[in-house]
């Protein structure tokens, strides 16, 4: 059975400060633990949660979030976060890994039902938080790019973007939740776990 991709492009600048009366789809990843950090990244951007219109914290606003669909298919993410959590994956990025595990990761992609005139859950994990490893054992898939993006004309807010690829460990499994409307919803499976 062949595998369907899920691609979703997110307005990073409406994720930060949305436009009333535009909807435009918007994505946050709101835990990211592991690579050898420390401790987690911080929740050190504010948000508007279009769903719930709460101001929030977050530790990345999504500009792009990508999945095969085959099981053992890496979660592809690009996101936007403050200096420091950029710094400090920087700092891992620039020597080999100690390891590649992550071991929490959660992101919420947020759309816009223009029939049900509402806004809806378009991807998340059913069960939060995943973890995984970097893929690209010899050249792991994290990515960070130090030149500051501007978040929008006129607020004096700059963010990094950085650039990762997780894949499900070994023996692990989980359910992903997609959605292409408010009323419509699927789950899929996400790692495999073998034997017993």
């Amino acid at each position: 059975m062949a595998t369907v991709p899920f691609e979703f492009a997110c307005d990073m600048a409406y994720g930060f400060m949305p436009v009333p009366n535009e909807f435009q789809r918007v994505g946050y990843v709101t835990a990211f633990a592991g690579l050898g950090l420390a401790q987690a990244l911080d929740s050190d951007l504010t948000v508007t949660n279009p769903l719930s219109g709460v101001r929030t914290t977050v530790v990345g606003v999504l500009g792009q979030f990508e999945w095969a669909g085959g099981v053992a298919d890496p979660l592809e993410i690009e996101m936007y976060v403050s200096q420091e959590n950029a710094a400090q994956l920087k700092v891992l990025q620039q020597y080999p890994l100690k390891t590649t595990k992550v071991s929490a990761l959660n992101y919420l992609i947020i759309d816009y039902d223009p029939e049900a005139k509402h806004w809806f859950t378009q991807a998340a994990p059913y069960q939060p938080p995943l973890s995984g490893i970097v893929a690209g054992n010899a050249s792991p898939e994290l990515n960070v790019d130090l030149t500051p993006v501007v978040v929008q004309e006129g607020i004096d807010v700059n963010v990094y973007q950085v650039s990762v690829q997780i894949a499900p460990g070994a023996n692990q499994a989980y359910v992903l939740t997609f959605a292409n409307s408010s009323s419509t919803s699927e789950t899929k499976a996400w790692g495999l776990v073998t034997g017993s």
